[in-house]
């Protein structure tokens, strides 16, 4: 389910706050979020593993970001779950 990032991940610029980097992300996130078993942590997961972030101390500036990016897509989540969307 997580590959749906991958067109996200694959530019060059994902890391970026641009604001066509962070439509992407959300473009891309709008296709899993909504699945009953979307996991934040575990999107996480996949885009550390896709992006070889090993790190778990913050001194990989990805990481800072995909840390970022997976407290975005949880609190869409949580969003679409006290709405009712």
């Amino acid at each position: 389910m997580y590959d749906a990032m991958d067109s996200f991940l694959k530019v060059e610029t994902w890391h970026t706050n641009h604001p066509l980097d962070e439509e992407r992300f959300f473009r891309a996130l709008s296709t899993i979020v909504r699945r009953p078993d979307f996991n934040s942590d575990d999107m996480r997961q996949y885009m550390r593993s896709q992006k070889n972030i090993t790190t778990h101390d913050g001194s990989n500036g990805f990481e800072r970001v995909v840390d970022e990016l997976a407290l975005k897509a949880s609190a869409v989540r949580e969003y679409l779950k006290i709405t009712g969307e």
